[in-house]
Parts: structure tokens; C-alpha cells; sequence
């Protein structure tokens, strides 16, 4: 008879049941880089209820490795046996519970398989763990795995100790080694990667910190790392539409999460919404069975947590956790409503970014978008009003380019040659941002031909006026005439000018009789009126140096002009004196640059002068030449 009061043999082995083809296919095959290595082994410690887990990057020897260690509630020889090494086994369904050893949380590991990815990078494993202060530490080989032979159904690790007293807390620490791998770690590469696979992060208590290869060099693993270039400029919280959500399970809010419109298109893997089950991914980014042609999706991204699925009696979470099973009749109920919920946030994005285009294009101008359209005659008002529609309603066009199409529009409708050529177009394609855009193109050749056909002609004033410059000509009545003739040189913005006669009479009579550092020396006026500024240009001889009394001279034209001019308005009165070079004495100096910051008088070389001319004019030939 057996005797009842003898204690059962100790477990002295540790044995890892599966078929060995197994850990080829599930875990080498299946998992090949690093982060869903990671994350399986960070999701063993959420649901081993640790709070803290620290990930160390090793990649300053020749040997790179990676230990994962945690805090949670470790585990005894026995569960060693018959949870980690047991491939395959479901922990919801032995336990008979959704949630973990202490209740403290519902777990998210479920197929019993990602201990096998692992060997997707290393090919030794050292397992230390402990719990209720007995301390084992073993070692998975995958070589000696991959030795086994046909007939062979246990592969037994290498105990390095069993059961050894410690006065250690519990907790578990899995360090892979051998990695083969070329580049080093890249730390913030692997927390975004985390942060994609988990909504954990965020708890109060769990915490997830990665050191590379030392303990200064961290990065601490945060939710908001996945969204934080996600320039956001709309938000839809769930749940919404709790009348059309999926059948309620266990929860009160079945669908939560966040939907995100952005003010520019989001990276290609990013577009569209994932799903979360239990916090952890379940399907990567998509758009459900929409036809997501439109590129206004390419603004859409977010994330939904549908928890409830983890309840189906039918598991249609896949192993690689990057799609869901949707043949089943609960999912095509999921993936219906999402689909008419994206697509309802879509519409409703359209109008979001209009206007959003619109507040742009009024910031940056300071008028209403429409301002300039009321201005003009009725048959060309509508004509512009659809042109500017049409780029504004445009989802191909971001709001930069949409401010800057539409200022180039209104600014083109001020020329008749402009009108002309979009008056060719009909009225319904005007809605085709296509044909527009190439209207648009069209009038920039010609406009560039146009401003070609005035560089040319500029640039021969340009050479005469360094042919002045070179003989030394005289202010009067050389320089005058020439300048009076091309005033585009003192200013490119001066097209167009109002000779202000009377002011330059003004002048000359007040100071005809001044005596400055010159014998024998002419004052010459030429008074331009451009915009709302009077200008006083007093010209020197392309030889003369202009000296402080020059300056100080100036200043007192402007002071009697203005005294001269109707300032009801607010007209600004400046004065350019232009000669060879300024003095280099220092109250010259000083001098120039005070009135220059007084924005009352400034100096100007004939040699600025003609570079500054080449300079802009250069720049329209460069354009045509680029067009054509």
C-alpha cells in the first residue's frame, strides 16, 4: 500500500512542449525585427501586474543584447513549467477569468505564443525569475531547438539554478542575446513602435522606461509619442453615435477612443483608424471598407477601442495582431460602423478645412477672402468667385498653397490680359480645380514673357546708367534726366510716379543759396510721389563722398516738405542722397545710421544702385528661362 503521508516528488526538470516546427514558423518566420519582439515580452509584464518595466539596449560590445526586466509577480518553478513554457496556452480560458493573478487588471495576452518571438532575433534566452523569494534562472538555445530530432517532442531548457533563497522582490528579468543586427538601437524608433502597439502607458501605474547602454541615456515610453507630429486642428471623441454602435458586451461605452482631423496630410502609416483591444493593437490603420480614394482621407488618423471583441466566443484577433478576422457577423457589424462613421467625420472634415483655408488666406492678408471679388464689375465677379471656390473646396491643395493660389488669382485679375484668358474658360470648368490650376499656369508663362520682354529693355537702361557712372557725369542735367526717366532703378517698386514739380521748385528756392563742402556746386531736386511716400532724391556727381553735413542736410528737406505737404492722410516724406561712397568719419557714420533707423534719410551708392538693379532684374530672366 502506498503511503499517503509521503510528499510528492519535486519537479526537477523544466520541459517546453510543442512540435518543433512550431517555433519556426511562429516565432523566427513570424517575428523578424525588434518592437513586436519587445512588446510581446512588455505585454507578459503588464499582465504579470508589474508597475514598472525597464527595456536596456546593449550595442556597445561586440555582442548586442537586450534585457527586459520587470516587477510583476515573477513566477515559481511550477509556473514556469506549466504557463511560460507551455506553447499554445491560453491563460483566459485556464484561469477561467479575463483578468490577472490579482485581479488587478484585464489581461491582454491571450494565444500563449509570443514567448516564440524571441527567437525571431536571438537565439539564446536567459529567463531569471522570482517569486515568494525563491529565485530560478534558466536558458532557452535555439540551436539546441533546432538540433532536435524528428521524434523528439520536449525540448528542456538549461537550468542554471532551481529554487534558490533570496531576499529579492518579486519580478522577472528575460535577457536576449547573440543579437545579429548591424546598426545600433535605435531608442526613440522602438518607444514610437511601443507606443503604436499599446494604450497602456498612460496608466498611473505602469510604467515603461527604455535605457540604451547606459542608465542616463532614457527615453520614457508615452501614449501621446504616436500623435505628437500630428498637427491636430479637429478632434472627434467617442463614443458618439451610441444609437448605430455594435451590441453592448460587458462595457457601458462600447466604442471609445479618438479620431483626429489634421492640418496636414499624416505619414502614409498613419492614415486611417487602428483599432485597440484591451489596450493593445489588434488592427493597424485603415479606413474599412471605404473606398478612401478622396486624398481628404490622407487627414484622417486616429484610434478606437474596442475591447468587447476580447468577449467573442469565436477569437478573431490574428496572431500577428495587425488585422482582425472580419468574416464573422460580429465584425462585419464593427467594420459597417466604422465605415459610416469615418465617413461621416469625413464630410463634416471638408467643410473643417475650408474654412480653415479661408482664416488662413485672412490672417495672412488682413481682409476678408471675398473683399476683393465684391470690387469688381458683376461679369467678373462671378468668374472670380468660382476660380477662388474652386482652390479653397480643393482637397488636394494644403492651406499654404490655397493662400498663395488665391493671392495670386486676385492679384492677376488685375491685369486685362488675365481676364481675357479666364473668360476663355466655361463656367462649369471653372469647378475643375484642374482646369483652373492650368489656367493659372498658362497666365504664369505669360506673365513671365511679359516681365522677360521689361528685363530686357531694363537692362540696357542698366547699362547706360553704368556707362554715367563710369564717366562721371554730372547731376545735372545728366543724372536728373536719366533718373526722371527710369526712376525703377532708385526703387524697383517705382513703375509708375507722380513728378512732384512744385515740391522741387520748393527746394531749390529754400537752399539754392546753401554752402556745403563743394565750390561751385548745383542743387538739384527730383521729387517723386509713389503710394502714399514723397520722395526727395538729391543727386551728387557719381564721384562725390557724402559727408555728415550731407546727411544733416537732408534731414532739413524733409523737415520743410513735410512742413509743405497736406499730411491729413499721414504721407510720409523720405529722402535718398546718392553719391560715390559715405565718409569714413564716424559722425558720418553714425549720422546714416540713425537716419536710416528714423526711416527719414538714406544714402545710396550709384554702385548699390546699379547692383541692386541687376540684382532684381536678373531674377525675372531667371524665371522665364525656368518656365520655358
Amino acid at each position: 500500500m502506498e503511503d499517503q503521508n509521503k510528499e510528492p516528488k519535486k519537479e526537477e526538470v523544466l520541459e517546453m512542449k510543442f512540435d518543433p516546427n512550431t517555433i519556426e514558423h511562429l516565432g523566427v518566420k513570424m517575428y523578424s525585427t525588434l518592437p513586436p519582439i519587445i512588446a510581446e515580452i512588455v505585454s507578459n509584464s503588464y499582465d504579470a501586474e508589474a508597475k514598472k518595466v525597464d527595456i536596456i539596449l546593449s550595442d556597445n560590445k561586440k555582442n548586442k543584447s537586450i534585457t527586459i526586466t520587470d516587477n510583476g509577480h515573477g513566477m515559481t518553478f511550477s509556473e514556469i513549467n506549466s504557463n511560460f513554457l507551455r506553447i499554445g496556452r491560453n491563460r483566459r480560458v485556464d484561469n477561467n477569468s479575463q483578468e490577472s493573478k490579482n485581479k488587478l487588471r484585464f489581461v491582454i495576452g491571450k494565444k500563449g505564443i509570443g514567448k516564440l518571438s524571441f527567437f525571431g532575433i536571438s537565439d539564446r534566452i536567459e529567463v531569471l525569475t522570482v517569486s515568494e523569494e525563491l529565485e530560478n534562472k534558466f536558458i532557452l538555445d535555439w540551436n539546441k531547438i533546432k538540433n532536435l530530432g524528428n521524434d523528439e517532442e520536449h525540448y528542456k531548457p538549461e537550468i542554471v539554478h532551481q529554487d534558490s533563497k533570496v531576499s529579492k522582490p518579486n519580478g522577472t528579468s528575460i535577457t536576449l542575446y547573440n543579437i545579429e543586427r548591424k546598426t545600433n538601437f535605435d531608442p526613440d524608433s522602438i518607444a514610437y513602435s511601443l507606443a503604436k502597439s499599446f494604450q497602456v502607458f498612460d496608466e498611473e501605474e505602469f510604467d515603461v522606461t527604455i535605457f540604451h547602454n547606459s542608465l542616463d541615456n532614457k527615453t520614457v515610453i508615452e501614449n501621446k509619442l504616436i500623435y505628437k507630429n500630428i498637427n491636430e486642428l479637429k478632434s472627434w471623441e467617442f463614443p458618439i453615435h451610441k444609437d448605430r454602435s455594435p451590441k453592448t458586451y460587458y462595457c457601458e461605452d462600447v466604442i471609445t477612443g479618438k479620431i483626429i482631423l489634421s492640418k496636414e496630410t499624416v505619414p502614409h502609416n498613419m492614415k486611417g483608424v487602428s483599432l485597440f483591444s484591451r489596450n493593445k493593437l489588434v488592427n493597424e490603420y485603415e479606413f474599412y471598407d471605404l473606398s478612401a480614394t478622396s486624398h481628404g482621407y490622407s487627414y484622417l488618423t486616429g484610434w478606437l477601442n474596442v475591447d468587447y471583441i476580447d468577449l467573442f466566443e469565436k477569437d478573431v484577433i490574428s496572431t500577428n495582431r495587425r488585422s482582425l478576422n472580419w468574416e464573422t457577423d460580429e465584425t462585419k457589424e464593427l467594420r459597417s460602423y466604422l465605415a459610416s462613421v469615418i465617413s461621416s467625420i469625413y464630410n463634416e472634415s471638408k467643410k473643417i478645412k475650408e474654412q480653415f483655408k479661408i482664416k488662413d488666406f485672412e490672417d495672412e492678408t488682413g481682409e476678408p477672402i471675398d473683399s476683393w471679388v465684391e470690387a469688381l464689375p458683376s461679369h467678373e465677379k462671378s468668374l472670380a468667385k468660382k476660380m477662388v471656390t474652386s482652390i479653397i473646396n480643393s482637397e488636394g491643395i494644403d492651406k499654404s498653397k490655397s493662400t498663395e493660389l488665391v493671392k495670386f488669382v486676385k492679384d492677376s485679375f488685375q491685369f486685362e490680359a488675365f481676364k481675357e484668358l479666364a473668360s476663355d474658360i466655361d463656367s462649369s470648368d471653372v469647378k475643375d480645380v484642374h482646369k483652373v490650376l492650368g489656367l493659372l499656369k498658362e497666365w504664369k508663362h505669360i506673365e513671365a514673357r511679359e516681365m522677360y520682354k521689361i528685363a530686357q529693355v531694363r537692362l540696357e537702361a542698366i547699362k547706360k546708367f553704368k556707362e554715367h557712372i563710369d564717366d562721371d557725369a554730372k547731376e545735372v542735367p545728366t543724372m536728373h534726366n536719366f533718373l526722371k526717366e527710369f526712376p525703377w532703378i532708385l526703387d524697383p517698386r517705382m513703375m509708375e510716379f507722380k513728378d512732384e514739380i512744385t515740391y522741387s521748385q520748393l527746394l531749390k528756392e529754400k537752399f539754392g543759396e546753401v554752402k556745403l563742402d563743394e565750390d561751385d556746386r548745383r542743387i538739384d531736386f527730383l521729387c517723386l510721389k509713389f503710394g502714399q511716400g514723397h520722395f526727395i532724391v538729391e543727386l551728387k556727381r557719381p564721384g562725390k563722398i557724402i559727408s555728415a553735413a550731407d546727411l544733416d542736410q537732408g534731414m532739413s528737406y524733409v523737415s520743410f516738405l513735410e512742413a509743405h505737404i497736406n499730411n491729413e492722410f499721414g504721407n510720409k516724406v523720405f529722402c535718398y542722397i546718392i553719391g560715390k561712397k559715405l565718409s569714413s568719419d564716424p559722425l558720418a557714420i553714425k549720422k546714416a545710421n540713425s537716419y536710416k533707423q528714423s526711416n527719414d534719410v538714406y544714402f545710396k551708392s550709384y554702385a548699390d544702385l546699379l547692383q541692386d538693379a541687376l540684382s532684381y532684374h536678373k531674377e525675372f530672366i531667371d524665371k522665364y528661362e525656368e518656365f520655358s
